[in-house]
């Protein structure tokens, strides 16, 4: 969809669980202890373990293999990349990165929060 909105702010979401990755098949979806959640149809890369891995991209899957190391860390941190990214830290050193297009739709929606992206 574009750059980050302003005021753009993912606090609410550090302490919470990844608790659950769900693959669908032309999304990607991380739920955060009962009521966070990050779905997406923009780019999504793993950095884990000093290897940066792209997991998908706008419908096209890459390597979904360090997804399932992901589960049950908590978030760290967050983290605005530039204009078109922000990034997740968790526990342990494991970072979650989202990189978004301009293309005309939204590619990563945030919940409860209602932030889109």
């Amino acid at each position: 969809m574009g750059p980050l909105p302003p005021r753009f702010t993912l606090e609410e979401l550090i302490g919470c669980r990844l608790n659950q990755v769900r693959i669908g098949p032309y999304d990607l979806q991380f739920h955060f202890d009962r009521e966070h959640s990050i779905s997406c149809t923009g780019r999504v890369v793993v950095e884990l373990d000093g290897q940066s891995t792209l997991v998908f991209d706008s419908e096209t899957w890459g390597d979904v293999s360090p997804l399932p190391r992901l589960t049950g860390l908590d978030v760290t941190g967050w983290k605005i990349e530039g204009s078109h990214e922000f990034s997740v830290m968790l526990t342990g050193g494991p970072k979650i990165r989202f990189q978004s297009t301009n293309c005309q739709y939204e590619e990563f929606v945030i919940q409860p929060e209602g932030w889109v992206v």
